[in-house]
């Protein structure tokens, strides 16, 4: 397969335009560089090149020198201006786009090559030469490095913040998942208490029935064994989403009925919580009524982990008859206490309200402080 060489950049090819339109320009109007087909021969040569600075930076300083020192026998090449204005910026691109080791290799080049020059050239050679060269041609270096020692540290500062986002995503992936299993835990109590429920209830009339009706007595009983049977494998298919050691636990778990308790704990920790109910109350499934509860455990953990101590916060619980809409919002006058809080916050409400099709909003309140706002539809379906 036939070696192509890699497209230079737009940007490069302009370069090398803008130096090659300048050494026609200064063989048309300098009496010392003759416009000859040689000339311009060795001015391509030269200039050239410079369209592959970024791609190949030690490679074309070294074509530079080779083509002005193998032209400057026969042709004007070293003294003109052109040749002069490539090598610096090559020395410039060999220093911005080379590994560290190049770049080096690249100055002691262009260094050999000036110095070899004016050691040969009898009208060269005078302290300042040296000085204007070496301003030039080391500046050009040193500016070339700084960049490239610059766009490095940004590059770098780029990779860090990849970095860090992909890992805040990761942390808040795992949160979604582990707040996902403590639900799914929760979940798991409210059914196996539910079972536990239906099992002995099921079993209480099927001993009434015992002795009137054996035919349903019976069946009663296979439900009754149907029962136990399905909590035991409950409890060994969701027993893997228990931390090591947590029992399995039959009593029901709180609902907005346990608000009272939970806002008197509340006022014994420094926090000064109200509640209003608004609307007509109506029994919740178990699962719903837990989700509010834990959305509203949360929001005033949350208060009082940020608005602190001495806080006001105010819980309202307002049903339309579709609905229950839970509002929790504090003034954020408070002194924070360190070291509060489950760690799920609005991840864990999210999730619950998501779960029975709710919705939820969290931020500024207008008047002051912050406020987290559900809905939950009673039927879990509509929004």
């Amino acid at each position: 397969m036939r070696w192509i060489p890699p497209r230079p950049p737009w940007t490069d090819i302009a370069v090398a335009g803008a130096l090659g339109t300048a050494a026609v320009l200064e063989a048309l109007t300098s009496t010392d560089l003759p416009f000859t087909a040689t000339e311009m021969l060795v001015a391509a040569g030269t200039v050239v090149p410079i369209a592959w600075r970024r791609v190949w930076p030690l490679g074309v300083v070294a074509v530079i020198m080779v083509v002005v020192a193998a032209s400057s026998p026969a042709t004007h090449s070293f003294e003109s201006g052109y040749a002069f204005f490539a090598m610096i910026v090559g020395c410039y691109s060999v220093a911005a786009n080379a590994k560290f080791r190049d770049a080096v290799v690249g100055a002691a080049m262009v260094t050999t090559f000036v110095l070899v020059g004016f050691a040969i050239d009898p009208h060269r050679g005078g302290v300042g030469d040296y000085l204007f060269t070496g301003v030039l041609f080391g500046g050009a270096w040193t500016l070339g490095y700084l960049i490239r020692r610059r766009g490095q540290e940004a590059m770098l500062l780029k990779e860090q913040a990849a970095e860090l986002e992909r890992r805040r995503a990761e942390d808040a992936q795992r949160a979604v998942q582990a707040e996902r299993t403590r639900i799914a835990r929760e979940l798991h109590d409210v059914i196996a208490h539910s079972l536990s429920v239906m099992v002995v209830q099921t079993g209480v009339v099927r001993r009434r029935l015992r002795h009137d009706r054996p035919g349903d007595s019976e069946l009663l009983d296979e439900v009754e064994q149907a029962g136990r049977g399905a909590i035991g494998e409950l409890r060994r298919l969701l027993g893997i989403l228990r931390a090591d050691g947590e029992a399995l636990s039959l009593a029901p778990q709180p609902g907005l009925d346990g608000l009272p308790p939970l806002l008197d704990q509340m006022r014994e920790t420094g926090l000064m919580v109200d509640m209003t109910v608004e609307g007509v109350p109506c029994p919740l499934p178990p699962g719903i009524g837990l989700a509010a509860y834990r959305i509203v455990q949360e929001s005033l953990t949350n208060t009082l982990r940020h608005a602190g101590q001495g806080a006001r916060a105010e819980v309202t619980i307002r049903w339309n008859g579709t609905a229950v809409e839970l509002e929790v919002h504090d003034d954020g006058n408070g002194v924070v206490r360190l070291g509060l809080g489950t760690g799920h916050g609005l991840i864990g409400m999210r999730e619950r309200a998501a779960l029975y099709d709710g919705v939820l909003e969290a931020g500024p309140y207008e008047s002051g402080g912050f406020r987290v706002r559900a809905v939950l539809p009673l039927d879990g379906n509509e929004r």
